[in-house]
C-alpha cells in the first residue's frame, strides 16, 4: 500500500493563445485580437471547472523570418487543416525574437494587468520559456554573436546551409530532432549566454506565476555537449561547473520565491530535472504504456511508484505536441477519458490541454490559427462535465493519498486510489480492461455502522455497512474502460 501525504496537485489548462483568440473572436463575433480584449467570463469558467495555472501558450513577439519560412513550407499543414488558407499559418511561437508581449497581442504591461485580474479571481497565469534557440531574427544575432553556436573558426566558407546560417550561426537543434531552420541556437557554455538568459527567466517569473520551460533537457550540459562538441572545442568552451537550471531556478526563485517550473522533459531525464528544482516534469511514460491498451504494462509503473517522482510529474493523455488524446487511443473516446482519470487519481500536477474537454480528435499544429473544425465527442465533454467537478474538491488538491489493494478473481483489471483530507474521503476505482469486472477494495478508515456511501460520477447512492467495507472491502462492478468515485465515512 503506497502512501502519499499532502502533495500539492494543481490543475494546468493550456490555451493556444492566438488561435484561442481567433476562436473568441468567431464565438463573439467581434474582434478579439488583443489580451485586452479577452472577456474575463472566458477566465472565470475555467476557475469554475477547477483550473489553478493558466498557460497561454505562444504570447511572446515572434519575427517575419519565421512566419514567411512556415508559410513557404505551408503545404506540410495540409494534413491537419485540408482547407487551410494562408491567412491561417500565422508562425511557430517557438521561434521567439525577443521575450517581450508580441504587438499583435499587446504590451508587457497589458500581461502583468491581465496577470493581476486571473489571481484576483484566484487563477494562476503561466507563461513560455524556450531555452534552447531564438528565432533567425533575433536582434541579439546582430549585437551578440557570441551568445550563439557557430561554425568552427576554420570552417570554409560559405557555410553549408543544412546547418549554418550565412553568418556562421548554428541553426537550433538537438541531438535526436536534427535542426530546427526557423531558429539559432542559443550557445549554453557562454557565460554571458547564460547570464543573459538568467535574466529572461527573472523577467518572465517577475510577470507570471509559473513557466513552462521547452525542451528543457536539451541544454544539460552532457546533452549539450552530445550535440555541439566540434563548435564548442574548436571556439574553446569549457563546461560550466554547474547546470544552468540550477542557477536560474535557485537565483529566481529567491526573488520570486512562489512561481513555478514546469519542464517539457524526455530521455529519461525527468528525475535529473526535479532535482535541480523542477517543481514539475513531463511525465509521458505512463501515457504511452496507457495507450498500448494493456493493463499489464501500466501496472508495474503505478506499483513502483516513487512518491517524490509523482508529486513533481505533470500528468497528460494530450497536448500540443501529442496525438489528440482519441486518437492517442485508437479513435477511442471512453478509453481516453478512463486514461485521463488514472492519471488526474495519482498525485502530481493534472495537465489540460486546449480542446481536449470539448473532446476534439483533429490536431491543432501550432504553426496555425485553426484546426479542422469539428463538433468532437459527445461523451467525452459529458465525461469531463462531471470528472473536472469531481477534481476541483481540496481532497484531491491537497489531501492524502493512498494506492489500494483490489481482491477477488478479476483483481487484475483494477487499480484503486484513495485521497482523504480533513473529513472527506473518496476512492477511485477503475477497470482499465475490455468487459466489467468484479472487485473488493479494503476501506480500513471507513466509519463503524451503517452509512450511505454515494458514486459520485453517477450520483448514486448505497447504504453499505463500514465495518463490513473496512473489513471485507467495499464491493465494486466496474464496466470495462470504466471507473466508480465513491464518497464515504
Amino acid at each position: 500500500m503506497n502512501v502519499l501525504v499532502y502533495a500539492y496537485n494543481p490543475t494546468i489548462y493550456e490555451l493556444s493563445l492566438r488561435p484561442w483568440l481567433y476562436e473568441l473572436t468567431n464565438k463573439y463575433g467581434r474582434n478579439i485580437s488583443k489580451l485586452n480584449d479577452i472577456p474575463m467570463e472566458e477566465f472565470q469558467h475555467l476557475k469554475d471547472i477547477g483550473v489553478d495555472y493558466v498557460w497561454l501558450m505562444g504570447i511572446w513577439q515572434l519575427g517575419q523570418y519565421g512566419l514567411d519560412f512556415d508559410r513557404a513550407h505551408a503545404n506540410e499543414y495540409k494534413s491537419n487543416l485540408p482547407d487551410f488558407t494562408i491567412d491561417d499559418v500565422i508562425g511557430s511561437p517557438y521561434a521567439i525574437t525577443e521575450f517581450v508581449c508580441n504587438s499583435e497581442l499587446g504590451t508587457d504591461q497589458d500581461i502583468i494587468n491581465l496577470r493581476q485580474k486571473l489571481n484576483a479571481m484566484g487563477l494562476k497565469l503561466m507563461l513560455d520559456f524556450v531555452p534552447n534557440h531564438s528565432a533567425i531574427d533575433s536582434p541579439y544575432r546582430t549585437s551578440n554573436i557570441d551568445y550563439f553556436i557557430r561554425a568552427p573558426p576554420n570552417t570554409p566558407t560559405p557555410y553549408d546551409s543544412e546547418y549554418y546560417l550565412p553568418d556562421g550561426v548554428s541553426y537550433g537543434g538537438d541531438q535526436w530532432d536534427g535542426f530546427w531552420k526557423d531558429t539559432a541556437q542559443w550557445n549554453y557554455w557562454n557565460n554571458d549566454t547564460r547570464n543573459y538568459l538568467k535574466t529572461v527567466v527573472k523577467k518572465i517569473a517577475s510577470m507570471s506565476d509559473g513557466m513552462r520551460c521547452d525542451m528543457a533537457m536539451v541544454i544539460l550540459n552532457d546533452l549539450f555537449y552530445n550535440k555541439w562538441k566540434p563548435q564548442l572545442d574548436a571556439w574553446g568552451y569549457k563546461r560550466p561547473s554547474t547546470e544552468f537550471w540550477s542557477e536560474a531556478i535557485k537565483e529566481t526563485k529567491q526573488q520570486y520565491p512562489d512561481v513555478i517550473f514546469l519542464a517539457e522533459v524526455y530521455w529519461s531525464k525527468e528525475q535529473d530535472l526535479i532535482n535541480l528544482g523542477f517543481d514539475y516534469v513531463y511525465e509521458k511514460w505512463l501515457l504511452d504504456q496507457q495507450a498500448t491498451l494493456d493493463v499489464g504494462k501500466v501496472r508495474p509503473i503505478l506499483s513502483n511508484l516513487d512518491f517524490n517522482y509523482a508529486s513533481h510529474s505533470n500528468h497528460f493523455v494530450e497536448n500540443h505536441d501529442e496525438p489528440r488524446a482519441i486518437i492517442k487511443f485508437s479513435g477511442k473516446d471512453y478509453i481516453s477519458c478512463v486514461a485521463a482519470l488514472m492519471s488526474y487519481s495519482i498525485p502530481g500536477a493534472r495537465f489540460v490541454n486546449h480542446g481536449q474537454l470539448e473532446g476534439l480528435s483533429n490536431k491543432l499544429d501550432v504553426h496555425l490559427r485553426r484546426s479542422y473544425k469539428e463538433s468532437g465527442s459527445t461523451y467525452v465533454k459529458s465525461f469531463y462535465g462531471k470528472i473536472m467537478d469531481i477534481l476541483k474538491r481540496d481532497v484531491f488538491k491537497s489531501g492524502n493519498w493512498t494506492q489500494l489493494n483490489v481482491t477477488g478473481d478479476q483483481n487484475w483489471k483494477f487499480f484503486a486510489f484513495r485521497w482523504t483530507y480533513q473529513q472527506e474521503k473518496i476512492v477511485v476505482v477503475i477497470n482499465f480492461s475490455d468487459g466489467s469486472g468484479y472487485g473488493l477494495v479494503k476501506l480500513s478508515d471507513a466509519s463503524s455502522g451503517q452509512q450511505t456511501i454515494t458514486e459520485l460520477i453517477s450520483g448514486q447512492t448505497y447504504v453499505r455497512s463500514g465495518d463490513d467495507m473496512r473489513n471485507n472491502g467495499l464491493g465494486v462492478i466496474v464496466d470495462g474502460w470504466n471507473a466508480q468515485i465513491f464518497s464515504y465515512f
